[in-house]
Parts: structure tokens; sequence; C-alpha cells
């Protein structure tokens, strides 16, 4: 859960009519234990080359960012989702941005990775970008040592399952001066916060109004598929949508986001993408 707010909480009303229909995929819990057992490593082929939507561009790499810049021609966000992969929350996040044709950025956590990684394979093929999140969610101090393994652990686990090495880092709870992301610049990852903060109680009204109201082209969402009850969010999650849509945004991973900020870049070229070539 985060603890640095980055968007203001709208204290207004309006009606964005009900609540949608969230289709919620439950995993049996002995499917579970065996889908560990059945999600098998994934590996690319030799040297692949980088594709335009998971390479970031050099200027990023060590860097931390709260959202970016973009060229005035360019109005793009991305939605992000921390503290999984998780059983039905991150199954039923990602059926919704299926059905709106998104890609997002997914935040995991090593240890939600070894037992669920079948969640994060779902992520991975159905073309989602992936980022480390540490292995344990911890905010204490961190010693060179211990904030190594929390992080190289962590992105051995992603490349194991992906195929892919994440060079994206979103430290636990937005702690900037814990060791965490000192040993993420070391590795040259780009540590990514946020523009705006996820809503964790009250209406979906207010949830979806937090969003809108703080959108700005080159802003970060911050939301959770993992990590606690997160209803509130994955019920405004279409709504979210649909209006950030309404307002000729278009959403976008992180690798994009970043792609979008060099003038040679086409949207149409960083956005039209196949599955796996948003993983880093």
């Amino acid at each position: 859960m985060a603890v640095y707010p980055f968007g203001r909480q709208i204290n207004l009303t309006t009606p964005w009519g009900k609540n949608p229909p969230v289709e919620r995929v439950t995993v049996p819990l002995d499917e579970r234990h065996s889908s560990i057992h059945n999600a098998q490593p994934l590996k690319l082929a030799p040297n692949e080359p980088p594709s335009t939507c998971s390479r970031i561009p050099t200027r990023f790499q060590g860097q931390t960012i709260h959202g970016v810049q973009l060229p005035g021609y360019q109005k793009a966000i991305a939605l992000t989702f921390d503290d999984g992969p998780w059983p039905n929350n991150t199954s039923t996040v990602l059926g919704i941005l299926q059905q709106h044709h998104v890609k997002a950025t997914f935040f995991v956590l090593g240890s939600n990775v070894a037992q669920y990684p079948h969640l994060l394979q779902q992520i991975a093929t159905a073309g989602h970008a992936v980022g480390n999140h540490s292995w344990s969610h911890g905010y204490q101090d961190h010693s060179f040592e211990l904030a190594l393994t929390e992080i190289q652990q962590t992105t051995d686990i992603v490349e194991k399952y992906t195929g892919r090495k994440t060079v994206l880092f979103r430290p636990p709870g937005g702690f900037l001066d814990n060791g965490l992301v000192a040993q993420a610049s070391i590795q040259k990852m780009v540590t990514v916060l946020w523009t705006i903060d996820d809503t964790y109680e009250g209406s979906v009204d207010l949830a979806v109004q937090n969003v809108i109201q703080n959108a700005t082209s080159g802003g970060i969402v911050l939301m959770h598929d993992g990590g606690g009850n997160r209803d509130l969010m994955i019920e405004a999650l279409p709504f979210v949508i649909s209006e950030l849509k309404k307002q000729d945004y278009q959403l976008v991973t992180i690798p994009q986001l970043l792609s979008l900020t060099e003038t040679r870049v086409r949207s149409e070229d960083t956005i039209n993408c196949k599955p796996h070539d948003h993983l880093n």
C-alpha cells in the first residue's frame, strides 16, 4: 500500500451509474497448488532484440520518475497495479483490461510470484508490462546485501516465468531512502512512482473522480491487485478506463509511456504491440 498520495481526493458526488458488472474469476485452492507445478519457465530466442514496446530510453535508466512530459501531440496515461499477483483480484483485473482492450503495468512481489507463477504468466501472455516491487514489500532500512537480494530475487523469478528481465522498479510504500531505490539505481533500473494514488475507502464515484480529476498527459495511476481488499478500485476500474478514453487518453504501459517522450516515436508504433512485446 502506498503511503505518499500524489493525487488529491475529490470530495464531489457525480453519478457515474450503478456499479458495473465485474466478472470475478475464482481459482480453487487445489487448482492454485497444481498450477504452481504446471507453470513452466519461458525462454526467448537468444539475442532477441527488444521491441519498441519493451525498450526503455537510455536517459531513464537509473532514474526516478513520477510521470513524464510528452510532446504536445501525445495524450497518454499509464495504469499500474501493485502487490500482486493474487488469486481472484489479478484475474479479475486482467479480464476488465481485456474487455476494454487496455494494456497496463503490473509491479509484482517476488514472494507472490513464487506462490502464483501461473498468474504472472497470465499477465505476461496478455501483453502487459511487468515491473519489480521487491520480494517481501518491506519498508524498513535495507543493507546493501538485503536490498540486492530483494530486488535480484524478484528480477530473477520474473525472468524465469516470463522470459524477460524487467528493468522497472517500484519501491514499496513509495519510500525512496531505505536502500531499495539506491540498489535499483545501481542496476540501472527505472524507479517508477505515480501522479495519482489509489482510493482505499469511500464510493466508486469518488474513486473514479479521483483519477479523472487528476489525470494529466504523461501521468501514472497507482492501483492494486494484491495486498488487501481491492474491491472498490476493481469496481471503479471499468468506469476509470471509459472516462479516460472519453477524454481521448491513450492507456499505455510504462515502457510505452517512456518511449512516447521521444518525438520520433509515433503513438501507433508504440501502442500497437503484440503480446510479450510489453515484457521488459
